[in-house]
């Protein structure tokens, strides 16, 4: 296909920000050792920008970078601060995407923005909610994945240092019933930690 014929595509479906591979093989009706050989030469000619392996943007709506995020380790969804900043509950501006999946970690860094994976076992990976194709960690597990990964896990905060991050927090926001309820799911130090610092019963 020519480059204009692409170009056509994509304007097409301007509600799309990604598209896979499978998605343009639907679309184009091509094969998948030519459609790659296609996206390649695309992506060379920088007609378009490949987000990911097998994904790529659309040059006439961009992805953000939270739906570039999806699609690089998946399942995943966002969590720890960044999710608390768009919940409004970290005052503190959160300058990496926080995320936590069932892969291995991964940092990847994108323009001025860096996305980082923290892995999470099958049992704790709940608790979130689909926000325009976007899944965002309620507030509570956020915080609660924080305690665990931050804290308990990988020991990057102590005590104190927990302490000084959540006094930038507005955790009267926080609904008390659930916080309860979802520590008591994760048990063991990240339940400790929540009843010593939340005042949770």
């Amino acid at each position: 296909m020519k480059n204009s014929r692409w170009l056509e595509l994509f304007r097409e479906h301007p509600e799309k920000h990604l598209f896979s591979v499978s998605d343009l093989a639907q679309l184009t009706g091509q094969k998948m050792d030519v459609l790659r050989v296609e996206l390649t030469r695309l992506v060379k000619a920088g007609t378009i920008e490949r987000a990911a392996s097998g994904w790529y943007c659309n040059p006439f709506s961009m992805p953000t970078p939270e739906e570039v995020a999806m699609v690089l380790r998946r399942p995943s969804y966002i969590s720890m601060e960044y999710a608390l900043s768009i919940h409004s509950i970290l005052s503190q501006t959160a300058y990496s995407i926080t995320l936590v999946t069932r892969k291995g970690p991964y940092t990847y860094r994108r323009g001025p923005w860096v996305i980082e994976y923290h892995q999470i076992s099958k049992k704790l990976f709940w608790g979130f909610e689909e926000r325009d194709g976007v899944l965002v960690a309620e507030p509570e597990k956020a915080l609660l994945d924080l305690i665990y990964i931050r804290h308990v896990r990988n020991r990057e905060f102590d005590t104190e240092g927990l302490k000084s991050l959540m006094n930038d927090m507005y955790l009267e926001d926080m609904d008390r019933d659930k916080l309860k309820k979802y520590a008591d799911r994760f048990g063991g130090r990240t339940l400790e930690t929540a009843k010593m610092l939340l005042m949770i019963g």
